[in-house]
């Protein structure tokens, strides 16, 4: 009997000494630091989660806008007569275009004259190309891109340039 009152005393011991952890690593479950572990990596993965979501509804807002401003770019420089299409303009045909947007920026009779402006416009930092028409015009076509955004930008830059001229306009190929 005084036996049982050793292992009764012991157990009592065991079970104010050490905590709930012993009992549930002996018994294979799991304790306080494994629950605590699991809970950091699920807020982790939350949060994780959380910022994902974010930069995603950041980027759609941002192509929303893109795509808004570059509605409005086109809607008011059609209005201002600064975009024309290259199916309606009949001396630049479409397939010499190599670019969704190019920036007109002259017409000569004189091929000297087209090449002068095309190497000031090359040393201001813009790629250039030259067309010639059927009539023996030389048009000079600068900023050749695939954005709008791009295109007014380079309408908008090469009006601060002191050669630029202020006719200067758009044209999309359609």
């Amino acid at each position: 009997m005084e036996k049982v009152h050793y292992l009764f005393a012991l157990l009592l011991v065991l079970c104010l000494v050490s905590s709930c952890d012993f009992f549930r690593r002996m018994a294979g479950r799991p304790d306080s630091a494994w629950i605590q572990e699991k809970k950091e990596r699920i807020e982790l993965s939350q949060r994780l989660r959380d910022s994902l979501d974010r930069a995603r509804r950041d980027s759609v807002l941002r192509a929303e806008k893109a795509a808004a401003d570059s509605l409005k770019a086109v809607d008011s420089l059609s209005k201002a007569g600064k975009i024309r299409k290259a199916s309606v303009v009949r001396s630049i045909p479409s397939s010499w275009l190599n670019a969704r947007w190019g920036l007109v920026v002259g017409a000569f009779s004189s091929d000297s004259n087209a090449k002068k402006l095309a190497a000031k416009y090359e040393a201001a930092g813009y790629a250039t190309r030259i067309f010639q028409t059927r009539r023996g015009l030389n048009i000079l076509i600068v900023a050749p891109c695939n954005n709008i955004a791009e295109a007014v930008k380079a309408l908008e830059e090469t009006k601060q340039l002191p050669f630029a001229s202020k006719e200067a306009w758009l044209i999309v190929n359609e």
